[in-house]
C-alpha cells in the first residue's frame, strides 16, 4: 500500500511549523507595554527574516562549490536579496537605537545594573551586526564578476563562500545576542 504522505511533506509540514515559531518571536513585542512596538517588531522580523535567507545562502553556496550549474545564479539572487533585508535591518535597528538609548530605556537599566554586559554584550552587538552588509556586498561583487568562470577548487569560489560564511555567523552572534538584550530589558 502507497503511503499517503511522503517524506518531503513531512520535511516541508516541519519547515513551515518551524518557520511560522521562529517568526511569531518578534511579533510577542506586540504584546508588550512599549511606545515603541512597531520600531521592535519591524526590527524583530527583519532580523528573524535575513537569519532564515542567510540559512538558505549558507545551503546554496555548496553546489556553487561543487560548480553545478545555475547554482552561482541562484546563489548571487539569494544573496543580494539578502544584503537587502540586511540593510532594511539596520536601518529598523537604527530607528529602535533611539528608544534604546531614551531615557529609562534598556541602555540606561544595563549600565545601572551591569554595565559589564552593556559593554561587551550590547556594543559587541551593535558592532557585529554591522559587518554582514560590507561582507555580503563584497561576495556579491565578487560572484557578479566571477560566477561564469567559476570552477570547482577555484580560489574566487572559496573567498566567496569565506566571505558568506563571516556573513552568516555576523548575523548569528547579532540575532543571538539582539535576543539576549531583548529578553534582559525590553524598549
Amino acid at each position: 500500500m502507497k503511503s499517503l504522505f511522503t517524506a518531503r511533506d513531512f520535511a516541508v509540514t516541519q519547515a513551515c511549523v518551524a518557520a511560522a515559531l521562529f517568526l511569531s518571536i518578534p511579533l510577542v513585542n506586540v504584546i508588550g507595554f512599549s511606545n515603541h512596538k512597531l520600531e521592535a517588531v519591524l526590527h524583530g522580523l527583519g532580523a528573524t527574516v535575513t537569519v532564515i535567507m542567510s540559512c538558505q545562502m549558507i545551503h546554496l553556496t555548496y553546489p556553487m562549490l561543487r560548480g553545478k550549474k545555475g547554482a552561482a545564479a541562484k546563489l548571487e539572487w539569494v544573496l543580494w536579496l539578502t544584503n537587502v533585508m540586511v540593510l532594511l535591518t539596520i536601518v529598523f535597528g537604527n530607528w529602535l537605537y533611539i528608544a534604546y538609548r531614551g531615557p529609562d530605556g534598556p541602555q540606561e537599566w544595563l549600565m545601572f545594573h551591569s554595565p559589564e554586559v552593556h559593554l561587551i554584550l550590547m556594543e559587541y552587538k551593535e558592532f557585529v551586526s554591522l559587518y554582514p552588509l560590507p561582507l555580503g556586498i563584497a561576495a556579491g561583487f565578487l560572484l557578479r564578476r566571477f560566477r561564469h568562470t567559476l570552477k570547482p577548487g577555484s580560489a574566487v569560489g572559496g573567498i566567496i563562500a569565506l566571505l558568506i560564511t563571516l556573513f552568516w555567523i555576523c548575523l548569528l552572534v547579532g540575532f543571538a545576542f539582539g535576543i539576549g538584550i531583548a529578553k534582559l530589558r525590553m524598549v
